[in-house]
């Protein structure tokens, strides 16, 4: 990547973890452009901020119009939920859900591909760690959060010939203003850290950390993976489950 292709598109940029990779990229040089349906985005610094949903085709393409030049880097960090248990759950629930955190993956990414200029560019899709397992009440999301890991490695089969790189980051539980209602808990806090090896929460910054290695040049060689940054919790087997000698 050179100087000459350093635009970014950040969507759901007004959430803990878009805001986060929003900021870094900006600090890392970037001219960013942050979209979110949320109108804090405004308060970001150092980025062009755009109120509207990310999910419309007409609201993407004034996204990717108001970037100074093709972006090389688009950030797809959109969060769409349905809590319900699965008998329970509608047809309109699953298609939301995987409307807001799959299908708008794929058309933002299509998007940057058909406008993309000379040079590389990186997709990077925020994942979570729900893509390997299952919580009660939670399927839609964690089925949308799988299919991105599915997407990355079509769109790196794909899209790679053409210099174009899709990666996944996989985050647990992040500290964010949205479930500050959890973690500003002392008890529900400490049952949170318990369930991470490193013994405490993720920050924000540190998923923006892991974005922006898979956006920039480090990781030139990386393409089609999901990378999970958790903490541990994926190799720890509770100790309920391990075998005590009689």
């Amino acid at each position: 990547m050179t100087d000459a292709h350093r635009s970014a598109l950040v969507l759901g940029a007004a959430g803990g973890v878009g805001r986060a990779c929003a900021a870094r990229l900006a600090a890392d040089g970037y001219d960013v452009v942050a979209l979110d349906l949320d109108g804090s985005v405004d308060r970001l610094p150092d980025c062009t901020a755009l109120v509207g949903d990310a999910t419309d085709p007409a609201v993407l393409a004034r996204a990717f119009d108001a970037c100074a030049r093709p972006p090389s880097v688009l950030v797809h960090a959109l969060l769409g939920e349905a809590r319900a248990p699965l008998a329970d759950l509608t047809a309109e629930q699953w298609h939301r859900v995987l409307n807001v955190s799959l299908v708008s993956a794929w058309q933002a990414a299509a998007e940057l591909v058909r406008r993309k200029g000379e040079g590389t560019a990186s997709i990077v899709l925020v994942g979570s760690v729900h893509a390997h397992g299952a919580a009660p009440g939670m399927a839609p999301y964690a089925v949308a959060k799988a299919g991105l890991g599915a997407l990355a490695r079509a769109a790196a089969v794909e899209w790679g010939p053409l210099g174009v790189r899709t990666n996944v980051v996989e985050p647990g539980f992040v500290a964010v203003e949205r479930n500050a209602h959890r973690w500003g808990d002392p008890a529900e806090r400490r049952r949170i850290e318990a369930a991470y090896p490193l013994g405490r929460l993720c920050r924000p910054a540190e998923i923006a950390e892991a974005v922006a290695f898979l956006a920039g040049p480090s990781s030139s060689y990386v393409n089609g993976v999901a990378l999970p940054v958790e903490g541990g919790a994926l190799a720890y087997l509770p100790e309920v489950h391990v075998p005590r000698r009689p």
